[in-house]
């Protein structure tokens, strides 16, 4: 990727600025210079801002670049084009903003913008994106980095690989750690000191438990002890102390005990011999056996002593093979070289031959040379006349010229003056304009914020007067409800008791004698009233009136409940409202006194303004001050433009009345100098005298090249000569020294053999079987274990049955019988006591199941704590895990660092990766110290002087970028911005800094620096201005 131009329209200091790329950077190196704070870094912010939306390091959101001199209806944008790969990108993001409106007052929040366009090479549009999530996938996807990573590639801040290049290991750890995500390791290490909290805790419980355990052990004889190993040691011993206390308690069957342990004990010996007499049989036949194959095993012993006998010598006869090869080696050596050197003196002969033919030469080329000596003391002279004739004519001309221009500067003098002083007036006229400005701002704000709390009062107001309308009508409706409420129960008693008198009607017809009466029982009725005569139709219309009378009633009940409720909330908002109109009254007045009195400082307290007149006044106000404000610009511009064309005129005027004056008195020096060349020449022409030397110079060359050709191979031959006598005499002497250490080897070899007994062939067999040495030395010690133990186990048998008696075995088995019938019975006795034993033993193998684990546990806790040591750093090493992937990653960088700093110091330094420990891990493991091929010894990296530093940073630096962005798989970034750096270096670092730089602009990438040191503006030619006016606003501008 490589920027092309760059736009950035009121963002940060800058208004409306263009940055082409193509038009600074022709030679691939240019300065961006400027005073500090100008925005010099802010040209960087611009293009990261542009392709990801955030600034350079994340410093300032987008919208915290909008310029404080933006206009309120002018938006910030950055427009930022780049090529790659023969296409051309040109992304244009807009940040969120707060504008004001293009209709009517107030001000309206922008939502952020982003749009990506791709052409071809011939500038033809060939897609658009507009959506700021498919314009940062796509840009993530082209680059394959985000804005940090885009950073460290792209910008060198300042000092910062000079600091990181002698950093301590644990400085540059945190590094790398954050630009290769090796956060990883570090969250493994703090797993691992989790995983031992967990274990600690895990021993912590299986030791309550064991404590538990030890408060139920049923003791015999209750001891002290102070650790479950201690525990169980102490229960073994109680344990067995109840068995001998159970054996006590069986004193009634001791005795029965006694004889049945005897007899069994003579029953078991019985059948112990039995069996020693069977094993004594078989241990027989194994020794004939082993006896048997002694002669073989004798014959194997011999093989093995020749066969180790033959390892012992091997190195002796393989130094005879090495000896007898360097020998012949030397020999052949040593007539090569003879045959060289016999070649040579044959060419030296040759070449002595030659001699008078060379002689002959050297007399000729004397005699050119001094003839040319002679035209070359004659050309001086005639140039010097030509050119003396020449001045002549151009001093006439010169003089003319000069008279004609002094008289025009001075016109323009006058002229100058007279525009400087009403240039100078207007400014003065327009006073502090900045300061007005910022008043105005101020005051547009509080008017902003008086206008929406205004808004909001007026707002709130007509709430309440609606709310008011509408609490009316519902008192309105609610009175209305009443009244028909009343009218409806009034209505609903006369149709009941109409439809009651009906129904009594109906009923007195329907009567029979001496029945009861379906209303009161009775069966005489004496006294009947009369009743009006109604109909069925009469009665059921009666009845349906009375049911819509109740159902009209039940309606308008609901209504009036509704309403009721309808108006109770309209009563609390009607409140609620109010209160809100007392908090925007006085919030407004509030806002207006502020308002007002920021106006009155802005016109020293005389103003006389109105709620109605302020919007129209400060809009005015704000139009006459960008009126005055673009009037100051302009003559300030035209005023510095204006003393720097009088400086310009001034120094030329002096310096033509300087000239006029040295005119003059060099043309009467000229035509004294004519006449006296003149005389010099004797008649020879400037062409002659050049023709004449030509030829000669030809001549001369030629001949000097014969001679010089044929010393330099007489010289070549002398001491080609030398060279190979010496080198036959050495290889000669070398070949006897080889050939006696070759006899020499040839007398050892000899000398064994014979004391020894062996011929050469059968030397080189025994050679030949030294594998089978180890086979045959594992069988003999086998036979001869086998054999030892066989011998010692009979001896063993012999012995313990020396003195054995012959014993009836079935009689004592049938006697043991009868005396375990007799011990059951008495066993019952001593249960209880035995159960206490068998509830101690469970809890014994459950304490001795808690050690166990806890035995493993602790083995695991110690491998824990182990792991973490060595990953944590605390090994021989001194080196974390974190730290050793590191270490991989910094190689990787070492390795493209030293392709690029060989060749920036001409192959002298290389860097290499310390592998000597340090007294603290701080320093261990990342420290760079660098190799030095003049001095042949590694240096450390702070011995290096100031440029030297700045070179190796920046080939350190560079190749950080390279690596990380290869890692990435992104596109090729072919820019570098380095940030400052330079003020620390003294002229010969400044010097060997520039001449670094230059080799890595060969390699194709756009450089940029970004610093205000004055030196590098006489060195760098591209240069790019970054000017301030005073208030705040900065100008790019180019160096024409």
């Amino acid at each position: 990727m490589k920027p092309k131009k760059l736009i950035m329209k009121n963002f940060g200091p800058f208004i409306e600025e263009t940055l082409d790329f193509d038009q600074v950077a022709t030679t691939g190196l240019f300065l961006i210079s400027g005073k500090t704070g100008a925005g010099k870094t802010t040209i960087f912010d611009g293009m990261t801002f542009a392709l990801f939306g955030e600034t350079s390091g994340n410093l300032r959101a987008g919208k915290e670049m909008r310029s404080m001199f933006a206009s309120p209806s002018e938006e910030t944008s950055v427009s930022f084009t780049f090529a790659h790969q023969s296409l051309f990108y040109e992304i244009l993001r807009r940040p969120e903003q707060i504008l004001s409106k293009k209709r009517g007052d107030g001000v309206t929040n922008q939502a952020a913008k982003v749009q990506l366009t791709i052409f071809d090479a011939a500038g033809k549009e060939l897609k658009q994106l507009s959506k700021r999530n498919e314009v940062d996938q796509f840009i993530k996807e082209l680059l394959q980095l985000d804005a940090k990573q885009f950073f460290q590639i792209m910008m060198l801040p300042q000092g910062e690989f000079r600091n990181f290049l002698i950093a301590t290991s644990n400085d540059k750890e945190k590094v790398l750690r954050n630009l290769f995500g090796t956060h990883l390791y570090q969250g493994f290490n703090e797993w691992l000191k989790e995983q031992q909290k967990a274990q600690n805790k895990t021993l912590e419980q299986q030791q309550q438990l064991a404590e538990q355990l030890l408060s139920r052990f049923d003791w015999q004889q209750e001891q002290p002890v102070f650790s479950t190993a201690e525990a169980l040691e102490a229960w073994t011993a109680d344990l067995e102390q109840q068995t001998a206390a159970i054996a006590t308690m069986q004193t009634q069957k001791s005795e029965i005990d006694q004889a049945y342990q005897k007899t069994q004990t003579l029953f078991y010996q019985a059948k112990e011999r039995e069996n020693l007499r069977q094993e004594q049989q078989v241990l027989l036949e194994q020794q004939v056996a082993l006896e048997a194959s002694a002669p073989m095993i004798n014959q194997k012993k011999h093989q093995l002593e020749a066969l180790s006998w033959a390892a012992e010598k091997q190195p002796i006869w393989q130094r005879r093979m090495e000896k007898g090869a360097a020998y012949r080696h030397a020999q052949n050596q040593a007539a090569a070289a003879q045959d060289q050197l016999r070649s040579i003196q044959l060419q030296q002969q040759d070449w002595q031959a030659q001699r008078p033919i060379i002689e002959q030469r050297k007399e000729a080329l004397e005699q050119a040379t001094m003839k040319q000596r002679m035209f070359d003391s004659l050309l001086p002279i005639a140039q010097q006349a030509h050119k003396q004739q020449q001045a002549l004519s151009d001093l006439r001309q010169e003089a003319q010229r000069q008279q004609t221009k002094r008289q025009a500067f001075e016109r323009e003098e006058s002229q100058f003056a007279a525009q400087q002083a009403q240039w100078s007036a207007e400014i003065e006229a327009a006073g502090d304009h900045q300061t007005v400005k910022i008043q105005l701002l101020e005051c547009k704000n509080l008017l902003e914020k008086w206008l929406e709390i205004k808004e909001q009062y007026a707002k709130a107001t007509a709430d309440h007067q609606q709310r008011t309308v509408q609490e009316q009508a519902l008192i309105n409706k609610q009175t209305h409800l009443d009244k028909q409420e009343t009218t409806l129960t009034v209505t609903l008693k006369t149709e009941t008791s109409q439809n009651a008198k009906m129904q009594i009607a109906r009923l007195q017809l329907l009567l029979e004698p001496d029945e009861p009466c379906p209303v009161c029982g009775a069966t005489d009725h004496p006294n009947l009233q009369a009743h009006a005569s109604y109909t069925i139709e009469d009665i059921m219309e009666s009845e349906q009136r009375l049911l819509r009378t109740q159902k009209e009633l039940t309606t308008a009940k609901e209504q009036l409940s509704a309403n009721h409720t309808l108006l109770q909330q309209c009563q609390q908002q009607l409140a609620e409202t109010h209160t809100l109109i007392e908090e925007r009254q006085q919030a407004k007045e509030k806002a207006w006194q502020a308002l007002f009195a920021a106006l009155q400082v802005l016109e020293d307290g005389q103003a006389k303004i109105t709620e109605a007149t302020a919007a129209d006044y400060l809009k005015q106000r704000m139009i006459v001050l960008d009126q005055q404000t673009a009037a100051v610009q302009k003559a300030q511009q035209q005023l510095q433009t204006l003393a720097q064309q009088q400086k310009t005129i001034s120094n030329e005027k002096q310096a033509l009345i300087e000239a006029e004056a040295a005119v003059t008195t060099k043309q009467q020096l000229a035509e004294g100098r004519m006449a006296a060349l003149m005389e010099q020449l004797s008649g020879y022409s400037i062409q002659e005298i050049e023709t004449q030397r030509l030829e000669l110079k030809k001549l001369i060359q030629q001949q000097t090249n014969e001679i010089d050709s044929d010393a330099a191979q007489g010289a070549e031959l002398e001491k080609n000569t030398v060279i190979l006598s010496e080198k036959v005499d050495n290889l000669q002497t070398f070949s006897q020294e080889k050939q006696q250490e070759w006899q020499q080897a040839n007398k050892d070899i000899d000398g064994f053999l014979q004391e020894a007994g062996y011929t050469e062939a059968q030397f080189e067999a025994l050679l030949s079987r030294l594998s089978e040495k180890e086979a045959l030395s594992m069988e003999v010690k086998q036979y001869q274990q086998d054999l030892y133990a066989t011998q010692q186990r009979l001896a063993t048998l012999e012995q313990r049955l020396a003195d054995a008696e012959p014993v009836d075995s079935e009689a004592l088995s049938e006697q043991c019988q009868q005396l375990e019938a007799t011990r059951e019975q008495m066993q019952e006795q001593i249960i209880q006591k035995q159960e206490k034993r068998r509830n101690n033993q469970l809890i014994y193998q459950e304490l001795h199941m808690i050690y166990a684990q806890n035995v493993q546990a602790m083995d695991q806790l110690s491998q824990l704590q182990q792991l973490a040591e060595t990953i944590n750093g605390e090994n021989s090493k001194k080196t974390s895990l974190e730290r050793y992937v590191l270490q991989r990653y910094l190689e990787e960088i070492l390795v493209v660092a030293n392709a690029r700093l060989a060749r920036l110091t001409r192959g002298r330094y290389q860097f290499e990766l310390a592998d000597k420990v340090g007294s603290y891990r701080s320093s261990t493991g990342l420290e760079i110290d660098i190799y030095d091929d003049n001095a042949g010894q590694v240096r450390r990296a702070h011995t290096l002087s100031g440029g030297e530093s700045f070179i190796a940073a920046l080939a350190l630096a560079i190749s950080l970028a390279d690596v990380i962005q290869a890692k990435a798989g992104g596109i090729e970034i072919e820019a570098l911005f380095i940030d400052e750096g330079f003020g620390s270096l003294d002229e010969e670092s400044l010097e060997m800094a520039m001449e670094a730089l230059e080799m890595i602009e060969s390699e194709g990438r756009m450089i940029g620096i970004i610093s205000h040191v004055r030196e590098l503006r006489t060195r760098i030619t591209q240069q790019v201005f970054v000017e301030t006016n005073g208030g705040g606003q900065s100008q790019i501008r180019i160096k024409e």
